[in-house]
């Protein structure tokens, strides 16, 4: 085998050179960075369909998706209503305040104490919506007659707007006004705070 370079044989070696150097920097600076980004995208897609579906799986299905939305701030309204935000304590007081006229109850005093974060039977903080649930105990000091004071502690229990429990009830017939009774009532008010 005798291989001889001539003219036409050097031009085809040639072309064939810069063939394969085209097709190295095609593949180089084109082909490998799009696939990349294709990879980086198709991660990326693959997240965002996640989220997508937990969001749905949250909501419910997607033909329904307005209105449980709706549905859904219904709920967070309730819950807000019922768990104000700690910068909303003195709402908490007012609203107290204006149960207790509702059902002809005269506040004498109504003494807040500190706040302190609730925690469960286990002893963990409890947490609502990344806030933390707070008590908040209160001594509301109130005459009236016994009636307006049953109906008054029967709402305070039953309407959870704000969250608030009776923790202690002690109650005297006032001797000065015959059919009143005086009573001290120790509630416990659930807010939310950082």
């Amino acid at each position: 085998m005798n291989i001889k370079f001539d003219l036409e044989n050097k031009k085809g070696i040639i072309v064939a050179g810069i063939f394969v150097f085209v097709v190295v920097l095609l593949f180089q600076f084109v082909y490998f960075p799009k696939s990349g980004q294709v990879r980086r995208l198709s991660m990326e897609y693959k997240t965002i369909k996640q989220d997508i579906d937990g969001l749905y799986n949250f909501l419910g299905t997607e033909g329904n998706l307005e209105e449980n939305i709706i549905e859904r701030r219904r709920g967070l309204a309730i819950l807000e209503g019922a768990f104000p935000f700690e910068k909303e304590v003195s709402n908490v007081i007012k609203q107290l305040n204006d149960q207790a006229r509702y059902f002809n109850v005269n506040v004498i005093s109504l003494k807040p104490e500190n706040l302190f974060i609730y925690k469960d039977h286990e002893g963990k903080e409890v947490k609502v919506s990344d806030y933390f649930c707070k008590c908040m105990p209160l001594t509301l000091n109130v005459e009236s007659r016994y009636k307006a004071l049953g109906e008054f502690l029967l709402s305070l229990e039953t309407n959870r707007s704000p969250m608030v429990t009776i923790e202690a009830v002690n109650i005297e017939k006032d001797e000065d006004k015959a059919p009143a009774t005086k009573a001290e009532i120790r509630l416990t008010a659930y807010i939310l705070g950082k």
